[in-house]
């Protein structure tokens, strides 16, 4: 955990003491982009027209967004694996494997100069 992180969890702690409420927190993937997750407390869940309110049995979890600056049409929803919210470890797991810097070394070399065996 960097000295950030730690801070940003500090003052989190703080403000949740003194009665404020934090639905919501804005990560960044070592790939380098920027995510919100919301936080759906039980009691609420997406219903089948596509709106979220009340639902009496719902579970509650996360939603997941992609925020995208450069792009109008963000912030972009990731669905859940399962359901409409995520767990806390489906989400910690998706984060890891799609954050992830992506290795293009091979993408910068020409199909017709592949090494042969």
């Amino acid at each position: 955990m960097n000295a950030t992180t730690k801070t940003t969890i500090d003052l989190t702690k703080t403000l949740a003491k003194a009665g404020f409420r934090i639905p919501a927190i804005e990560l960044h993937t070592p790939d380098g982009r920027c995510w919100n997750i919301a936080t759906v407390p039980a009691g609420r869940a997406r219903h089948l027209d596509g709106h979220w309110g009340p639902r009496p049995g719902a579970l509650g979890g996360f939603r997941l967004f992609e925020i995208d600056r450069e792009n109008e049409d963000a912030p972009n929803e990731h669905d859940a694996i399962d359901g409409d919210t995520w767990t806390a470890d489906e989400l910690v797991d998706y984060l890891r494997a799609v954050g992830q810097p992506k290795d293009t070394t091979s993408w910068d070399r020409p199909s017709n100069n592949r090494p042969t065996t």
